[in-house]
């Protein structure tokens, strides 16, 4: 059997894997450009990636950034240097996208993900093994591993996207074993194809590099350092682009996200149990296993399969125990690989035992800190499977004589019996006909429900009429002030706005106008039936006496009318809910506080802005800011009348920002909030149109 020509052998390989591939993704071929495929999670998340590599091509296509999108978040835009855009993807099937469409694209990606990372695989197992058969099977132990399949299940095509970590440890290894300079500049281009596909993955191939390394260190050690520092250089200097703007906008002082809650780690952690348990997509087992381990210890996430397949672990022991000198290494590449994928403490089902892992460590990496998926570490003990499984089909064939062929088809069977079948079902790109009237020339579009965290049916309808939209589903949500904005903080929480202060139900259309929201588009059918008398209410007390464009049964669509230009201001983020008592308003902050100012006409406005201050429990100091630059320093009494102030400002065009800040007491009764200062009273006066340049001026009322 390990006779025949490698070419012979590479095509037999290809064509399995493509055959293979085809029949996986068989329910979704009669429908290849209109639909995908997997479980809950992708109806969300693979939508997500098909609206990745719609924007990729519209960005290559018309010569922008496609690290930087205007069309969700508007008008902030939102930057995706670490959001999973998979660039790498989007290049690779750039061709069948602008053919026949994004979701094409997508499925497309899928099949070329299964096959290629199959022949990655069998490369790296035939380099090995020298066994053409033992290779195939390794390869399709990689490219059909539970870890794989379940990222197709669940839509995250950056993530099924397996070939190039692959790629890379096969030009690594050959980097080091034979110390070629194109090797480790091949090396150096795959690692950067995984950082463009996934920082996840350029994570992962980092931690495995360095075990990798000290494994296959070998004298003389200065060539070795060269190679590594190829390696290295290349990858650094082709990710440039989008690693230093990524880094920034974590870490800089104006960066546009949030930390990560260190808690949610545990969530997203495998659990040690995990590894022993069948997968939970296979049709004849999964909805046991799923339901079992799932309600047990999994009861927060739908993404915690690291089941290695039990075809897959028999072959790997028979490997490590028939081979040793070839597969340690590889073996204790899968046990980092375990270690790290179990997070920052050991669980065992239900217990959690409280020892300390070295994920801790990982966390200390650049970046690493906003990651939230320890269990995808596993990836790695997939990776290594495939050299093990690999050896351990050239020796047990080696080893049962005439039989061989018929040992070989049996592992063939068994490996296909555990691996192939699948559950699925099939989510189309089903948008509603009204989008299909929309273009980019007619501004922004306002969609209730707004769409934030998995709200990804706007993208879906975006991707048919290319406007910008008020919100967005990203992986990782930028801040976004305008969700404060009022109008849209109404339909952000689906009922009518409440509060009086700066007068929010009457600046509605300002904003609207302001920001170019042309169309406030209401999906009834995702809105709970109790809320929509609510959004009804919301709708007359914003858009009074406005009738709608379009109506059905689903879809409302509101014109924005337009309103004479005039200065006004809302509150930004750091305020808690306004409340009242018996005609009295107020509403409190917190260490920081924004109040956004917004001049809509091209002159510049005087305005007086009038606000009665008291402080917390204990006097304390507040200081104010006006776009950055101080704007003034006042001691706030407690307990007593209020500080009265009136900050006299020349306003000029556009958006300004005055943020207050003061030291926060943690309340003393329920709901213990952080407090510092309450507004007790507020008045924005335009007094009217100059033509001067800025001024500030703060004094006592």
């Amino acid at each position: 059997m390990t006779n025949h020509p490698a070419r012979t052998w590479l095509f037999a390989a290809t064509a399995l894997y493509l055959l293979l591939a085809l029949i996986t993704l068989g329910p979704v071929l009669p429908h290849f450009a209109t639909a995908i495929m997997g479980g809950p999670i992708a109806d969300v998340d693979g939508w997500q990636n098909v609206w990745h590599l719609w924007w990729a091509a519209q960005a290559l296509t018309t010569g922008q950034n496609p690290f930087v999108t205007p069309l969700l978040f508007h008008p902030d835009g939102a930057l995706l240097y670490v959001q999973p855009l998979n660039l790498s993807n989007g290049m690779l099937v750039l061709p069948l996208t602008l053919a026949f469409g994004p979701v094409a694209g997508y499925n497309s990606a899928v099949l070329l993900a299964l096959v290629l990372a199959g022949l990655a695989g069998y490369l790296l197992a035939l380099r090995i093994t020298g066994h053409p058969f033992a290779a195939l099977i390794g390869g399709l132990a990689f490219a059909w591993s539970p870890f794989h399949l379940t990222r197709l299940y669940d839509g995250q095509l950056e993530l099924i996207a397996l070939q190039w970590p692959a790629f890379y440890a096969l030009f690594a290894l050959r980097a080091v074993e034979e110390r070629r300079m194109r090797d480790a500049l091949l090396s150096g281009l795959m690692l950067a194809l995984t950082g463009y596909t996934s920082w996840y993955y350029l994570l992962f191939m980092l931690v495995w590099s360095g075990v990798f390394a000290l494994l296959w260190l070998q004298r003389p050690w200065l060539v070795a350092l060269r190679q590594w520092a190829i390696i290295g250089g290349v990858a650094l200097l082709l990710l440039a682009p989008a690693l230093l703007p990524g880094m920034w906008s974590l870490y800089a002082a104006e960066r546009s996200l949030d930390e990560v809650d260190p808690e949610d780690l545990r969530t997203y952690s495998a659990n040690l149990v995990d590894f022993a348990l069948p997968s939970y997509l296979h049709p004849l087992w999964g909805q046991t296993v799923g339901r079992a381990a799932g309600s047990a210890w999994h009861q927060l996430s739908g993404d915690w399969n690291v089941a290695l397949g039990y075809t897959i672990l028999l072959l790997a022991a028979l490997g490590l125990g028939m081979a040793r000198t070839r597969a340690w290494r590889w073996s204790i590449l899968a046990g980092v690989g375990m270690l790290f994928a179990l997070g920052p403490e050991l669980l065992v089902a239900t217990w959690r035992t409280g020892i300390p892992l070295p994920y801790q460590l990982v966390q200390a990496l650049p970046g690493a800190a906003f990651g939230l998926r320890p269990m995808r570490f596993a990836m790695l003990t997939t990776l290594a499977l495939v050299p093990l499984v690999a050896l351990g089909v050239r020796e047990l064939l080696a080893r049962v004589g005439q039989r061989q062929h018929l040992v070989a088809l049996g592992l063939l069977a068994l490996a296909l019996f555990e691996l192939l079948p699948m559950q699925c079902q099939l989510y189309a790109a089903d948008v509603h006909p009204y989008y299909a009237t929309l273009g980019p020339a007619d501004g922004a579009l306002l969609h209730v429900p707004v769409p934030l965290y998995k709200g990804i049916a706007p993208q879906k309808a975006q991707m048919l009429h290319g406007a910008p939209i008020i919100g967005g589903y990203l992986a990782r949500t930028p801040a976004y002030d305008l969700l404060a904005a009022p109008g849209i903080r109404s339909f952000l929480h689906l009922q009518p706005e409440h509060e009086q202060l700066l007068d929010p139900s009457g600046t509605a259309l300002a904003v609207f106008n302001y920001y170019q929201i042309r169309q406030v588009i209401v999906n009834w059918d995702q809105i709970h039936p109790e809320r929509r008398p609510l959004v009804a209410e919301a709708l007359s007390q914003i858009l009074p006496d406005v009738a709608p464009v379009y109506s059905d049964a689903t879809l409302t669509a509101y014109a924005v009318p337009e309103v004479e230009p005039q200065p006004f201001a809302f509150f930004g983020n750091g305020w808690h809910p306004e409340e009242q008592q018996e005609g009295r308003r107020w509403r409190w902050m917190g260490n920081h506080a924004d109040l956004l100012l917004f001049n809509p006409d091209q002159k510049s406005y005087r305005i007086e802005l009038r606000m009665n201050l008291e402080s917390y429990q204990q006097p304390r100091e507040l200081q104010m800011t006006f776009q950055g630059r101080p704007l003034a320093q006042w001691q706030i009494p407690a307990h007593e009348k209020p500080l009265a102030r009136t900050l006299h400002i020349l306003l000029p065009a556009g958006e300004q920002r005055i943020r207050l800040s003061a030291p926060v007491e943690l309340e003393a009764i329920a709901p213990g909030r952080s407090l510092s200062l309450v507004l007790t009273e507020i008045e924005f006066v335009v007094r009217g149109g100059v033509d001067r340049t800025l001024t500030l001026e703060a004094t006592d009322r």
